[in-house]
């Protein structure tokens, strides 16, 4: 009876991260294809279409303006989410969780109504479109997600130590940069990661906001409008592997200090 639990958990986990990765890997499979057809087999390998995007300026430019935008946003993001996480963590409050889904709600609401909304909002301020009226839409929405991974964390920590802490004579400022600050890193590492993924990816919010330029994302979006090609699949190759470099990079780092 158990090894027939084992076998269909093992089934569903197959099922599961098949459906998950195996469009992925078939994507970067097709970066590497000779023919701009997507077929399997593939005819040939070849590294043109990765050789083709260093001739591309127009895409470097618009990979240039998404992280302009996203670190930026991921930055103050994590100043005004950890700021809302102490004062509902530490404070109550009278309203406090009608201000909590106030903050929650531009990540929930549908991109199309937040991006209108704060387009109609710069317009009745009389401020252009830009990449910072594109990095404030962005904080709007990764805000709530720093807030609530580091409210989960506080949930979880000991405040007696920080209260023996100040007891032996440390200030406030000490004792949140070398007792709270550690024991909140994760999720700060976590938020960060997050909240740079979901803005550097994001469509909808900035179509509405950008004025000129352009992002990497609208910037693939306008080339597969006008037919689809392995180039995009390099591109998507490349950004998969810094994704995932930046999370390996930072799990050691943080599970290395934790040892």
């Amino acid at each position: 009876m158990k090894k027939g639990k084992i076998m269909l958990f093992a089934l569903h986990s197959l099922i599961v991260y098949t459906f998950l990765y195996l469009p992925i890997m078939i994507t970067i499979l097709f970066s590497f294809s000779e023919s701009k057809i997507q077929k399997v087999p593939i005819d040939s390998l070849t590294l043109k279409w990765y050789v083709g995007l260093f001739s591309e300026s127009q895409l470097w430019s618009a990979a240039k303006n998404s992280i302009l935008v996203s670190i930026p946003a991921t930055i103050f993001a994590m100043i005004l989410g950890t700021m809302a996480a102490f004062l509902f963590q530490r404070y109550q409050m009278r309203g406090g969780k009608v201000l909590q889904l106030l903050i929650l709600l531009p990540y929930i609401l549908p991109g199309i109504i937040l991006g209108v909304s704060l387009s109609l909002f710069y317009k009745f301020l009389g401020v252009q479109a830009s990449l910072i009226s594109v990095a404030v839409g962005h904080i709007t929405f990764i805000t709530p997600v720093v807030m609530f991974l580091v409210m989960d964390r506080l949930k979880r920590f000991d405040r007696n130590l920080e209260l023996a802490s100040m007891d032996l004579g440390a200030t406030s400022i000490e004792t949140f940069l070398k007792i709270t600050l550690p024991n909140i890193k994760g999720a700060l590492i976590s938020g960060a990661l997050l909240g740079f993924t979901i803005s550097f990816d994001e469509i909808i919010v900035t179509f509405f906001l950008i004025g000129n330029q352009s992002t990497l994302p609208l910037k693939i979006w306008s080339m597969i409008k006008h037919g689809y090609s392995p180039q995009i699949n390099a591109i998507y190759t490349l950004i998969v592997i810094l994704s995932l470099s930046i999370i390996v990079l930072s799990g050691k780092k943080l599970f290395s200090k934790e040892g």
